[in-house]
């Protein structure tokens, strides 16, 4: 069993708290305004607190009436009209880095103060690196078009940053198909493979080590300790969500009640946490294990290994299951998968 959290159950970031500021939402209200969709109605809740902040469902149903404006494509209209000036002492951070690289790591420290509604994690490799849009919460009707959004806004960032001399390798795309791939290498200005089993923008590892023009580290030391003091005020440092969290403790091994004595407390609560969040530990089980299932299979492990990895107790019981989850068998799937060329 992975070691016990219960030290960190407490602090969890749930759909209901008030934690996103308008920032990730100034694109969206832009194309409002042009298009005349009344754009104030799609985020009331920022005209009731001026300045405020808004909670993750009250952020999905204006990102819902969105998406039914325009379709898929407003993530991409959406993702290209965020700035960096926008994110305070955040960018004030960034902009005094030394590398390109080193904003990165600093603005995914302090992502939560931009209202990130994806969990943007940086996977080192050779010679490439990537960044990774991961769910915040269980929300499989829009995780791929935030995570589309947000991966644009940050390359749009570190343009900012470097200018024309910052270039991306390649983009992998899970779903959103309905977007052009076109328009996709448009926006990315790279080749863009969709079908993807993780969302996420590959990097060369030289362009990461791009000097930036400013670099003073007590800016840095100053605007890293006025991001603390922010997420502290907001009531957000140091905080994760209930489904990043069982992801991290690897969910997926094991039982309800198993996760429940890892994380200190009854199996009753979690579920209470659960339904609380619109999910149940069945469902995020499930989403883990057709992601995961996807992966293995573009690898040359045997099915009996799949299923071993996967926890199930034999291959037939995963073929079952991978045959409910997408009407495909596991042999019929595999031809179809379409292999990344970034290595870690």
């Amino acid at each position: 069993m992975p070691a016990k959290v219960s030290d960190t159950i407490a602090p969890l970031l749930s759909v209901q708290d008030a934690i996103f500021p308008a920032h990730p939402f100034t694109g969206l209200l832009a194309i409002a305004r042009e298009q005349n969709w009344h754009g104030p109605d799609l985020f009331p809740a920022f005209q009731q607190q001026k300045g405020g902040r808004i909670s993750y469902l009250q952020a999905r149903e204006g990102l819902l009436q969105a998406r039914h404006h325009a379709g898929d494509e407003i993530c991409i209209w959406s993702g290209a009209r965020k700035s960096l000036p926008q994110l305070g002492q955040m960018a004030r951070g960034m902009l005094a880095q030394q590398t390109i690289l080193d904003a990165l790591e600093f603005g995914l420290k302090y992502q939560l103060i931009a209202g990130s509604m994806v969990h943007l994690q940086f996977e080192a490799g050779s010679p490439y690196s990537a960044l990774i849009a991961h769910s915040l919460f269980d929300d499989v009707e829009l995780q791929d078009f935030l995570a589309v959004d947000h991966l644009l806004t940050a390359v749009n960032a570190a343009r900012e940053l470097c200018g024309s001399a910052f270039r991306l390798h390649q983009v992998e795309l899970r779903g959103m198909s309905k977007i052009s791939t076109a328009l996709y290498e448009q926006m990315f200005a790279c080749t863009v493979v969709t079908g993807a089993d993780v969302s996420r923008v590959v990097i060369a590892n030289d362009i990461l080590q791009l000097p930036l023009k400013s670099p003073d580290l007590k800016i840095v030391q100053e605007a890293g300790a006025a991001c603390e003091q922010e997420l502290a005020a907001v009531g957000i440092l140091g905080r994760q969500s209930l489904l990043r969290t069982l992801i991290d403790q690897h969910c997926e091994l094991h039982s309800a009640e198993q996760m429940a004595q890892v994380l200190g407390i009854s199996p009753r609560s979690l579920q209470r946490l659960l339904a609380r969040e619109g999910t149940s530990y069945f469902q995020i089980i499930e989403n883990i294990r057709i992601d995961r299932a996807k992966r293995l299979l573009q690898t040359d492990l045997s099915q009996e290994l799949i299923a071993e990895q996967l926890g199930y107790s034999d291959a037939r019981s995963f073929r079952r299951a991978f045959k409910r989850w997408t009407n495909l068998s596991p042999g019929e799937y595999h031809p179809l998968c379409k292999l990344s060329t970034f290595q870690t």
